[in-house]
């Protein structure tokens, strides 16, 4: 069986704004971060924070786990970040209970997304649920990323006939009733890296134990594992319904782990990243054999391919 699973990709996406970091004036402004490559030499570069791609992927996991039977909590039904705490059933069954792990418990039994996406209980006895799946930045690579300000024009139809040449009484030219504003789009080769901690899925973080049963937890582990592949087929971020990315190309690296040692991630920031993990792969394996598998993937079809045949082993 599976206990741990990486994806480590490159993702080609065109004519996005999946992540922004705010406006100013009538200007909205892309995210873009400093990073270093391996001669020591900084670059600006769009990027895609992994919280955004974690988004995307509870909104994929969600129903799925819905459509499995797995209970969710009213949070997480309504994609609240606070999923399990801010459900009024679970907040009275753990009422003053001092004991971290009884609580952790009912939170893995209460919500599956809770389970799997992780949440904090703050009241009382604070009870962290670490996630089970973490995302890293989606970081463009410098020279093959761009992002450009284009110019847009919010028209209200109550004033169309106005901005046409007539003010309220008919007469004249009416200036300045439609809100000009400049938006963002990133278009160029972005890095991916995914890491599922497949084993920890239905098992309390604090006595180490199973909390529901075992095919609960099969149910669920499926579901993560559909829930990164939903990810790649439509990663619905922030102004996909206008921008919605044009995915040209995904080519990288999907590695699984059976034993104890982690699924190997190097990120697709490095140029020889795919032969790095075979190599890292290969070590594993002398420790512990066939305990780690590697498969490469050109295309997308060909990386949902890889990632669904692996679900026979979760």
């Amino acid at each position: 069986m599976i206990q741990t699973l990486s994806l480590c990709a490159e993702l080609v996406l065109d004519l996005h704004n999946l992540n922004s970091e705010g406006t100013e004036g009538n200007q909205q402004q892309t995210r873009m971060v400093h990073i270093v490559d391996k001669n020591g030499k900084r670059h600006i570069v769009n990027a895609i924070s992994g919280d955004m791609f974690k988004h995307i992927y509870v909104e994929h996991l969600t129903p799925l786990l819905d459509g499995a039977g797995q209970p969710l909590s009213t949070g997480a039904r309504a994609f609240s970040p606070d999923r399990v705490t801010v459900d009024s059933g679970f907040r009275e069954k753990v009422r003053g209970n001092r004991d971290g792990s009884a609580v952790q418990d009912e939170m893995l039994r209460h919500c599956a997304v809770t389970d799997i996406a992780g949440a904090l209980l703050t009241e009382g006895n604070a009870v962290p649920r670490k996630s089970c799946a973490e995302f890293g930045w989606v970081v463009g690579r410098p020279k093959a990323t761009v992002s450009e300000q284009y110019f847009h024009v919010k028209y209200a139809p109550e004033s169309r006939a106005k901005s046409a040449g007539q003010d309220e009484k008919g007469e004249g030219t009416v200036a300045g009733r439609q809100a000009i504003f400049h938006r963002p789009a990133n278009s160029g080769v972005y890095a991916l890296v995914c890491h599922l901690e497949l084993y920890r899925v239905g098992v309390n973080d604090i006595n180490r134990k199973a909390a529901v049963d075992e095919e609960s937890r099969r149910a669920r582990r499926l579901c993560a594992l559909r829930a990164l592949i939903a990810t790649l087929v439509k990663p619905a971020g922030a102004q996909w319904n206008t921008q919605h990315p044009h995915i040209l190309d995904c080519r990288g690296v999907v590695s699984a782990s059976s034993g104890h040692l982690p699924a190997p991630t190097v990120s697709p920031l490095a140029e020889n990243y795919a032969d790095e993990i075979v190599r890292v792969a290969a070590t594993l394996n002398k420790i512990a054999p066939d305990s780690v598998s590697v498969h490469r993937f050109e295309g997308l079809g060909a990386g949902i391919s890889a990632l669904e045949s692996l679900t026979a082993e979760v």
